[in-house]
């Protein structure tokens, strides 16, 4: 289904009045976008994907690196119009594809139900008491990427299957470090941003820990980026270098992994300059 992409973008472009304008505002739309409706199998909840297809894409019959981002919201706007500026020259062009909140749910709900890996309904620095009511569900949610994202979205593109990157902050950063400890082979490069650690009494680096008991491959290219913004004893800095001491000890083999503390930031700035640092080092232009 191809539709043009306006809803999710229009709003932080437009604005309810300008002087000397009157009626409707015509809607943004981007070149080459289109909107894809799936209904997910995993969790029975409806999800749309927002694809942002490369300039060349309908000039040449090559495949594409693929680009999943989650919290779309701010994700998908921020990911596309990086990879208009760098794509081609700095990174290779890549198919960018947002997976929205579940349709039709309160976005925080939605996220912390699909992005948390275990069910903690006291958590005091996430969502609402309807959110932590509903926590836990990250498998299900890989499910759907795995399943059927990833395959709707190679059946009907061009996608270069050993250029898979996923990229995720803060809960997004939390479920990227899920991912990577419990189905790695997903996606071929990981850039996981200032991931929230501390959820559930840090139980991802007991998770990784099991998963160190079973394997010792970890086939990725992994990128942690973390702001430098710490408060209190939960920092996120600290958690990151815990979570980097463990994975560098296994020495799992095809692991790569680059962690970097990205000074000047703070949670709510970090995203633009991780995204772009990341790309650089999953998908970089060959000279």
């Amino acid at each position: 289904m191809k539709n043009t992409l306006i809803a999710l973008l229009s709003a932080p472009f437009l604005f309810a009045s300008l002087s000397g304008f009157c009626g409707e505002l015509p809607a943004v739309t981007y070149p080459m976008s289109e909107v894809r409706s799936l209904h997910a199998v995993a969790n029975n909840k409806d999800y749309e994907l927002f694809i942002q297809l490369p300039q060349s894409y309908k000039e040449t019959n090559k495949n594409y690196p693929l680009v999943v981002v989650n919290d779309s919201r701010f994700a998908f706007p921020i990911a596309s119009g990086a990879m208009q500026l760098m794509g081609g020259r700095v990174v290779h062009e890549a198919i960018v594809v947002g997976i929205s909140y579940a349709k039709g749910e309160d976005y925080g709900v939605s996220r912390t139900r699909d992005y948390t890996p275990t069910y903690s309904p006291q958590e005091s620095s996430a969502h609402s008491d309807a959110a932590r009511a509903v926590s836990g569900h990250a498998k299900e949610y890989v499910q759907f990427i795995q399943e059927q994202v990833i395959p709707d979205i190679k059946k009907h593109y061009r996608v270069d299957n050993n250029n898979k990157v996923f990229v995720g902050h803060s809960f997004g950063g939390l479920l990227g470090s899920y991912i990577l400890i419990n189905k790695p082979e997903i996606f071929d490069h990981y850039i996981i941003g200032s991931p929230s650690l501390w959820y559930d009494k840090k139980v991802i680096l007991k998770m990784e820990e099991e998963y160190s008991k079973h394997h010792n491959n970890m086939k990725a290219n992994v990128m942690i980026y973390v702001d430098a913004d710490i408060t209190g004893s939960n920092s996120m800095v600290t958690d990151v270098q815990a979570f980097e001491k463990s994975l560098r000890s296994r020495s799992y083999k095809n692991l790569k992994l680059h962690v970097e503390v990205l000074k000047g930031e703070n949670h709510h700035s970090v995203f633009p300059a991780l995204l772009s640092k990341g790309l650089m080092k999953s998908i970089p232009l060959k000279p």
